[in-house]
């Protein structure tokens, strides 16, 4: 086999791999994220905190939806929070959708991110309230 027939068919498979790797890493991170939003409720949405971090919000309360709603459309990163509690998504928690607050101030002790918190879930399943920095990234009704 000639020498420029060899190259050529070395540079196809390493971009058929190439390609190939792409689509698995996009697949995975996909799959990540999906576990990451789980959600119960057709009205939710996705916050996203500093770290890129995704977490799942639902809320009972109509005023506190318009405000994620407002959020997502203007884009303000504010401090989101409410009652931790345990639940079945990548992080290990949601906030209870009864009492989801959005506030541009909180305590300092009370300030974490998805992963502090996810990492640490005992000492904030205790403590109680809990605010994330974040961005609203999805809303769905």
């Amino acid at each position: 086999m000639p020498m420029n027939k060899l190259i050529v068919y070395v540079v196809v498979a390493l971009i058929a791999l190439s390609a190939a790797g792409h689509l698995v890493w996009r697949h995975v991170n996909y799959l990540d994220y999906l576990n990451e939003v789980v959600h119960e409720t057709e009205r939710w949405g996705v916050i996203e905190d500093i770290n890129g971090d995704h977490l799942s919000i639902e809320t009972t309360s109509d005023e506190t939806w318009n405000q994620l709603v407002n959020l997502h459309q203007n884009g303000t990163r504010m401090w989101i929070g409410g009652i931790a509690e345990e639940y079945s998504n990548k992080w290990g928690f949601r906030f209870k959708p009864k009492n989801i607050t959005v506030a541009q101030v909180t305590a300092e002790g009370l300030q974490a991110t998805i992963q502090f918190i996810g990492g640490d879930l005992d000492y904030w399943l205790a403590l109680g309230w809990v605010y994330i920095s974040a961005k609203v990234t999805e809303i769905h009704e």
